[in-house]
């Protein structure tokens, strides 16, 4: 197969509604480095993001939080990491396939 006769195909597979653009793993990395880059220091409080990842990722920090409130943030966060693995890799064997098949063929 030429790469001519899988263009038409490429553009349906990216108007697939399984494709969104809007989540990448390297966006991800984007935003955690600049999560990375907060200004922390002893005369500045924690940003909101700084502080929900302590709540979530420390025990220390946990106790910020009452029993009820902790289930119901550790209930959103596996949510959006749900959400983010199907966003980041939608289950579509087929259109991977494809797309496997694209990348292998020679220019």
């Amino acid at each position: 197969m030429k790469n001519e006769t899988l263009l038409p195909l490429v553009a349906k597979l990216k108007a697939c509604p399984s494709h969104d653009e809007s989540f990448s793993r390297e966006m991800f990395l984007e935003c955690w480095d600049e999560l990375r880059r907060e200004d922390v220091s002893a005369y500045v409080n924690p940003t909101v993001p700084v502080m929900a990842a302590l709540v979530v990722s420390d025990d220390r920090f946990k106790q910020l939080l009452d029993e009820t409130e902790q289930s119901q943030l550790d209930s959103l966060v596996n949510l959006a990491v749900e959400r983010y693995a199907r966003k980041t890799n939608p289950p579509n064997k087929l259109g991977k396939l494809i797309a496997g098949i694209i990348k292998k063929e020679p220019q």
